[in-house]
């Protein structure tokens, strides 16, 4: 029977719990419950529906997360976490998990500041919620009694199962999607004459490298690669999609890096199939035409660039803003900016051709990646050589594909370029990672 008293003294608690994070951590706080009607918040149901968003929670805000603290009483099932997060975007963020999640209506997310300010939906311009059932206000209805009890548990038990057959759709599909990933990218390293890349025949321009050391590195990338899929198929907004990934990819990138004995062979990879895969899965998930892949890209993807603001006022660089502020180069985070359109627009298109023309894989992926090489500014080749290097690569390989069109690949002259390149340490790795995903979207068109 239900206890109004035990009620009233577990909610003081609860706002005891909270004020004693804030005051510990100095930092907002995120309080998750179950938007559950009824005695027993305690079932089945509300538990399964808090767990489920708690996961996503786990998953957008991962590091900055400081603390979590889990209460279980007659209010429900509750969590409460710390977050290193400015207040105010704790709380979009909150909004946007309960305007999009399959199972948003079903929670409460409040958000307080670190001086326990209790953020409002009007602060960000937003409506206060709306009822499960009808389109009035939740708040009326709940205080006019306009929907039973067992009504709106039977919507949120509906919403629950909704649910349960977006999480059966999402395993088939990442299983699909990570295995074609993971054969592409094998197939990439396979690939041979290579320019300096390294393949099943030679290291090429790499002395701390084999293909063995590829393989290792590949399937270490394969719970990456099935986590991303995962996190694309939902239906979440791009930007929190994009927290997500970039997350998973630095986990993946430290076990990439345990696997090969801390050799870079797959970082670009991680960056370039993880954003392929996961906006595949998200094209799947909205029923969007193939070609929609690149417009989800481009859309994620749109103010990567600011990564490189202020630039000049940091005292240590990374590669790629070394590139950026010598040279204006953006490397892959322009490619993606772009939406791929250099695989969507050609590279596929090449592929496919050589294949039908040729019935050889291999032979196709030599063709695709010296288009590739003639098109890119790889930022692997100007981390050992300079612009020059990369310009007279680009043309070399402009003047080849252009032979090429008509005529059989010349295996022996492809050999020789190979070994000069090897010879001084050209690898246009950025190409080969544009390949594996070239390869990786070829061969999931047919699901779309």
């Amino acid at each position: 029977m239900f206890n109004l008293e035990e009620f009233l003294l577990m909610r003081e608690k609860r706002v005891e719990i909270q004020n004693s994070i804030i005051n510990k951590f100095k930092k907002p706080i995120l309080v998750l419950r179950a938007n559950y009607p009824g005695e027993d918040k305690n079932n089945f149901i509300p538990k399964a529906i808090v767990e489920t968003i708690k996961k996503e929670i786990l998953e957008i805000f991962n590091t900055d997360i400081l603390t979590t603290e889990h209460i279980s009483s007659i209010e429900g099932p509750t969590y409460i976490f710390s977050i290193d997060c400015l207040g105010l975007e704790l709380k979009r963020i909150a909004m946007s998990l309960e305007e999009n999640h399959t199972l948003g209506r079903c929670v409460d997310i409040d958000i307080f500041d670190e001086n326990g300010y209790a953020f409002s939906r009007t602060d960000l311009g937003g409506e206060k919620r709306k009822c499960l059932i009808c389109n009035n206000m939740a708040f009326i209805c709940g205080r006019t009694g306009a929907h039973s009890h067992k009504e709106l548990q039977d919507i949120i038990q509906q919403k629950y199962e909704q649910n349960l057959k977006i999480l059966e759709a999402q395993e088939t599909l990442s299983n699909f999607l990570s295995n074609k990933a993971l054969k592409s990218i094998v197939l990439e390293v396979s690939a041979s004459p290579s320019f300096g890349l390294v393949s099943p025949l030679t290291q090429g321009a790499h002395k701390d490298m084999d293909f063995f050391t590829f393989l290792d590195s590949s399937f270490a990338m394969s719970p990456y690669l099935k986590d991303v899929s995962k996190a694309g198929y939902s239906p979440l907004p791009l930007d929190l999609i994009f927290k997500k990934i970039r997350y998973m990819g630095k986990i993946s990138e430290e076990e990439m890096f345990q696997a090969t004995k801390n050799v870079n062979t797959h970082k670009g990879m991680i960056f370039l199939m993880g954003i392929s895969v996961a906006m595949s899965s998200k094209a799947k998930f909205e029923n969007l035409k193939f070609e929609n892949i690149s417009n989800l890209i481009s859309e994620m993807c749109k103010d990567i660039l600011k990564d490189f603001e202020n630039i000049k006022s940091k005292t240590t660089l990374t590669h790629g803003e070394k590139l950026f502020l010598n040279h204006g180069i953006v490397g892959v985070r322009g490619i993606v900016k772009k939406g791929l359109n250099i695989i969507f627009n050609e590279a596929i298109d090449i592929f496919e051709s050589s294949i039908l023309k040729e019935k050889n894989v291999n032979s196709a992926m030599i063709r695709t990646l010296i288009f590739l090489m003639s098109s890119l500014e790889d930022t692997t080749i100007l981390h050992r050589h300079d612009i020059d290097i990369l310009n007279s690569v680009k043309s070399e390989a402009m003047e080849l594909h252009s032979n090429f069109q008509n005529t059989s690949l010349d295996i022996s002259l492809l050999k020789e370029i190979e070994k000069r390149y090897s010879e001084k340490r050209i690898s246009p790795g950025g190409a080969a990672d544009l390949l594996a995903v070239t390869i990786f979207l070829q061969s999931i068109k047919s699901i779309f």
